[in-house]
């Protein structure tokens, strides 16, 4: 533990810039939650999160957020036509960007603090008035379509979207947030408008800025641009929460080089007491895949595992590879978490952890994107203010904890294999991991 605490200290000294206490504060204005956090650093940060992402539309709609908040974002305005509008945005280093996840979207401002306000007012004035042009409407959900047509033929891509759609059947997490090309071109200019003035609600909206910001100013701000804003008119629908209970294998055959492979395993929720456990163990479990399945056995070049962080309302732990031999690289996976549910992590392995997760974590969380990002994900999943106990958590963190977190989750796998499918032993996939 004082050794854990000396690299801490050193951290804190090399990331000087990331506030271990972030002296955020949160406040409401015209009954929009904000959070506000100050930094040092010359560039700001504002990220409006919009809640329930794919719980927001149907199967057969999926994409329409995305679609609808590139409209928005890459569009121009009522006031600033496309080429004028990015032209003010280029000449100030100014960027609005969107994106849409499974449980939240978002349309986020990086900026300078010198060009705050000229920034501000055309994140604003995209958000309330977009030109929404129907000619450049086309444009932007041709390019989407594009975009997913393009991702159905990456193996990658198409392998997350099949074991989504194998791991919650039915569930919102099967809808792919950019869309299929399918649902995409069904989707009208019309509808997509329509849709776009009932999700921006104010009761489902978190704003979070990070920067070097006055705070009468941006309350003045938001009074301003959103004040008028009514509640939302999609209900985000929360769903029971999925259990790989045994494990189980879905296939799709596909000519290509190699196969890949997914497995999705249980995790803790958001927030609770052995979330930190389960992060810090399968970043350990990575570790155990890359030594045993890439350096011992070459068996694959990117083996991995991962407690997915964007993923807030049904969450899972994943493994994966790509390889040629997926009946050895699978059993080596089972073993390796056999081997913990058996024995348990080393206590060694968790010393040497922590200080390689603590200077990943800091690493991660030096830009105003990162910790905005971060406070956003923490605060629609329950309570922003344990991004300050983060690190503390994993100080705290003992083997016991991490043994004792993973044998309660490692259940049953659920796999989904893209590939060459008259080479699979599905007798592998399908054993148990727990006695």
């Amino acid at each position: 533990m004082k050794h854990t605490s000396f690299l801490l200290l050193l951290f804190t000294l090399l990331f000087s810039d990331v506030e271990v206490h972030s002296q955020t504060t949160e406040f409401e204005v015209e009954g929009i939650k904000v959070l506000l956090k100050p930094s040092n650093k010359q560039v700001i940060s504002a990220q409006l999160f919009l809640d329930g992402g794919t719980g927001n539309y149907t199967k057969e709609q999926e994409g329409i957020e995305a679609l609808a908040l590139a409209a928005v974002t890459e569009g121009g305005t009522l006031n600033y036509p496309k080429t004028e509008f990015f032209g003010k945005l280029e000449k100030m280093g100014s960027v609005i960007s969107n994106s849409a996840e499974y449980d939240y979207s978002k349309i986020s401002l990086r900026c300078l603090t010198s060009y705050w306000d000229e920034s501000w007012e055309l994140f604003a004035d995209a958000i309330r008035n977009p030109a929404f042009n129907e000619e450049e409407f086309t444009n932007i959900k041709n390019q989407l379509v594009a975009g997913a047509k393009n991702a159905e033929s990456d193996a990658d891509s198409h392998l997350r979207n099949i074991g989504m759609s194998n791991a919650f059947k039915d569930l919102n997490y099967s809808k792919v947030p950019d869309g299929t090309a399918t649902s995409l071109e069904k989707l009208t200019w019309g509808q997509v408008q329509k849709y776009y003035k009932r999700l921006l609600g104010k009761d489902q909206l978190v704003l979070v800025v990070v920067g070097s910001i006055d705070e009468a100013d941006l309350k003045a701000k938001i009074a301003r641009s959103f004040g008028d804003l009514k509640a939302a008119g999609i209900p985000v629908r929360p769903e029971g929460k999925v259990f790989f209970n045994e494990s189980s294998y879905s296939e799709e055959s596909r000519e290509i080089a190699t196969n890949y492979i997914r497995g999705y395993m249980n995790a803790p929720d958001i927030g609770s007491e052995d979330e930190v456990a389960m992060r810090v163990a399968y970043s350990i479990l990575y570790d155990r895949f890359f030594k045993e399945i890439r350096t011992e056995r070459n068996l694959s070049y990117a083996p991995a595992a991962a407690f997915p962080s964007s993923i807030l309302g049904n969450p899972y732990t994943l493994l994966y590879v790509s390889t040629d031999k997926p009946n050895e690289a699978v059993a080596v996976m089972i073993n390796e978490i056999r081997n913990i549910c058996k024995d348990g992590f080393d206590a060694s392995e968790l010393t040497n952890k922590k200080g390689d997760f603590l200077t990943r974590h800091y690493m991660g969380m030096e830009t105003v994107g990162s910790q905005a990002n971060s406070l956003g994900q923490a605060t629609l999943s329950g309570d922003w203010k344990r991004t300050d106990k983060f690190i503390d958590a994993v100080d705290a963190l003992s083997v016991e904890d991490l043994n004792a977190a993973f044998k309660k989750y490692a259940k049953g796998i659920n796999w989904t294999y893209l590939g060459d499918t008259s080479v699979v032993d599905k007798s592998v996939f399908l054993q148990s991991i727990v006695d």
